[in-house]
């Protein structure tokens, strides 16, 4: 079927940017999940590392159980607000406390308390957003159905995402930290204006997005027998591309989970970095993902989105773990393999990498949820049955249980490489507990993600197919027009 002869229902430029704008409270929680809870827990408050990883694997255990419950529920349900909007309502409040509470000042506490007061916190946070992203990201499929609109749609709200935790990263190590990674005051300066940002933001998308429900799609009613709900779920979950982008995702949420919070111990221990002298390295790796995102529409118009996924992240493979790979062979080797510590050159070689490796993640990350987006429609012309929840949340659910063993796996490898050692010299966790940490995050952060691209080779939905079935649901209308790009809001159809 010819392209230029569908015309797919699309969104407005403001409903595009106003759905984006919840992504910087994402952002802002990324980045305090991601970046500063495991050092602020462990190296600021004393916590031992395997502990404060428990206590974030248990909270992410407990968010993925109640990933799918939400985003079936959210699937299912009819009310006046929709399906979506009730859901991010409820949550906004609980999502900004749970943050602030996280970072503010525990006082004089034994480490069993603070544990434990980790661990409800952190529950707290991961309801609180199971409830906004699920409905969340489950409205951008329905917001519009244009193929090359929906790479738009994701990269604006990753974007801004990055706007959100890159900013409040800058902001927190330039203004708050001071000269030491390990300043607990700066922490608690975060508190307060991370959880700012996360309401502030997470309303406004709620609440700029509302008008579009009576457009939105209505579910019929719907038995939640359990026996019929389980054959649905088995055929909803059978599709060939689907499987493929979940177990991409899963063995790439291994590597994210070993991932966690690793980047400002290399900053502390192997860089060395004063938090000021890098702070602007967030700002520049920001502003290149917010460039790529919004050129990633342009790469991608009239091509294959698994192709480019494809290049992207096999150039994302080689390039992560480099630096770190060529500082550890520097002593073995008779020539010099990367700059020393303290110099020009370092710095602006981490941050060209910085930049340039957060660029091709966002742009594959991109592709990719654009990607899952489609399987909506292959699987509602197969089945009758729009079923963003379930399908994006069992992704989710699974990931984040697999994930949340990585998360573990990190702790592990932080108190085997000796930071939690009382009886270490301080000195040495900048040469033996580093390098040991460094090895061993280097192997994974090559073999893991390898593995993840190669499965993506298998992905079957392309262009023409999607179109056949947007065309055959009826998400099409009789204007030869592609370009959403002047719409008014009144032209934005679900």
């Amino acid at each position: 079927m010819a392209e230029k002869a569908i015309s797919v229902q699309g969104a407005s430029n403001s409903t595009i940017y106003t759905y984006g704008i919840g992504g910087i409270g994402v952002g802002i929680k990324n980045n305090l999940l991601g970046t500063w809870a495991l050092i602020y827990y462990n190296q600021v408050l004393g916590l031992d590392a395997y502990l404060v990883t428990i206590a974030l694997a248990l909270a992410l255990i407990f968010d993925a159980i109640s990933d799918p419950l939400v985003g079936i529920w959210s699937d299912r349900v009819r009310t006046r607000w929709g399906r979506r909007h009730p859901f991010m309502y409820i949550a906004v409040i609980p999502f900004a406390l749970s943050y602030y509470f996280l970072l503010a000042d525990p006082g004089d506490i034994e480490d069993s308390d603070l544990f434990y007061r980790l661990l409800f916190l952190m529950l707290i946070i991961r309801l609180s957003m199971t409830f906004y992203e699920v409905p969340r990201g489950a409205l951008a499929a329905e917001l519009t159905k244009d193929y090359d609109q929906r790479n738009k749609i994701q990269g604006v709200s990753m974007a801004l995402g990055w706007v959100g935790g890159a900013g409040i990263g800058a902001i927190h190590q330039y203004f708050f930290l001071g000269d030491s990674f390990l300043n607990a005051e700066g922490y608690q300066r975060l508190a307060f204006w991370g959880g700012l940002g996360i309401f502030l933001s997470t309303l406004y998308s709620a609440l700029g997005t509302h008008h579009h429900i009576p457009e939105l799609y209505k579910p019929p009613q719907r038995s939640l027998e359990f026996k019929k709900f389980f054959n649905e779920m088995k055929q909803t979950l059978a599709n060939k591309s689907w499987i493929v982008l979940f177990l991409a995702g899963t063995v790439y949420a291994v590597a994210t989970g070993i991932d966690t919070g690793v980047g400002t111990y290399y900053n502390q221990y192997l860089w060395k970095w004063e938090p000021q002298a890098i702070a602007i390295f967030s700002v520049c790796a920001a502003l290149t993902v917010i460039a790529v995102s919004f050129s990633a529409p342009l790469i991608a118009k009239g091509r294959d989105k698994k192709q480019i996924a494809i290049k992207v992240f096999l150039c994302a493979v080689f390039l992560g773990p480099l630096p770190v790979f060529l500082r550890l062979i520097d002593p073995y080797v008779a020539i010099s393999t990367f700059p020393a510590n303290g110099s020009n050159l370092l710095w602006w070689v981490l941050l060209l990498h910085s930049c340039t490796g957060s660029g091709l993640a966002m742009l594959g990350f991109i592709f990719v949820a654009s990607m899952g987006m489609e399987i909506v429609e292959d699987q509602q012309a197969k089945t009758g049955r729009r079923e963003e929840g379930l399908l994006g949340t069992v992704n989710s659910m699974i990931h984040k249980l697999v994930g949340a063993g990585g998360v573990v796996i990190a702790g592990v490898i932080i108190t085997v490489s000796g930071f939690d050692d009382p009886a270490l010299d301080p000195n040495e966790k900048y040469t033996t507990a580093i390098n040991t940490f460094s090895w061993i995050h280097v192997g994974v952060g090559f073999f893991l993600p390898l593995c993840s691209t190669l499965l993506i080779t298998q992905y079957s939905i392309n262009r023409e197919s999607h179109l056949e079935n947007v065309s055959e649901l009826g998400y099409t209308k009789t204007s030869s027009a592609s370009d959403y790009s002047g719409l008014d809001d009144s032209d934005s159809s679900s």
